[in-house]
Parts: structure tokens; sequence; C-alpha cells
């Protein structure tokens, strides 16, 4: 369209733009012109989010890998060879 077709189709003038009539009027029928706020992450998502990057998933594999060894090897029954894997843990989940 046009602008002046436009100008037609909502009443204003290109000049002087929208009456105040008018403007209360598209005010009061589609509200403020604003954006939605997107919602607030909650703290279990925000919790998730920080275990998602990338060094924090090597050293979550590393975890992994640690207890995974010491598991199959020769000193699997001895608690102590599992500190690594235990460590590399708990020092991510306080981290997050």
């Amino acid at each position: 369209k046009t602008a002046e077709e436009l100008e037609q189709v909502l009443g204003t003038s290109i000049q002087s733009g929208l009456t105040s009539a008018k403007a209360q009027e598209y005010l009061a029928r589609d509200g403020p012109n604003e954006l939605e706020k997107p919602p607030k992450p909650t703290l279990l998502m925000l919790f998730l989010m920080q275990l998602t990057g990338f060094v924090i998933i090597l050293l979550l594999v590393a975890a992994i890998a640690s207890i995974a060894v010491n598991a199959t090897g020769p000193n699997n029954s001895d608690i102590l060879s599992y500190t690594t894997g235990k460590a590399i843990f708990v020092i991510v989940v306080l981290n997050a």
C-alpha cells in the first residue's frame, strides 16, 4: 500500500501524526508499545546452564573416566583410589 492509503486506513496524518484521542484509542485497544519481558530463569535452570560449558563437560568426562579406570584397576576395592574422580565432581558442583 502507499503511504496515502495507509494514512486513510489508520485515520492519521503523515504530517502531524495521530491525534491524542486516536492515540488513546489505540492504547486502550492494543496496550502499550512494549516487548514482553522473558521470564527469569529459576535457580535450578541457572545451575543446569552452568553445567553445559565445554570445560565443565570435559571435567565431568574426566571424573567419570577416572572413576571407571579405578573401578576396573587392581586397587578397585581401595576407597582412596576414587579420590580424584570424586574431587573433580565436588569441585564442578561447587563451582556451578
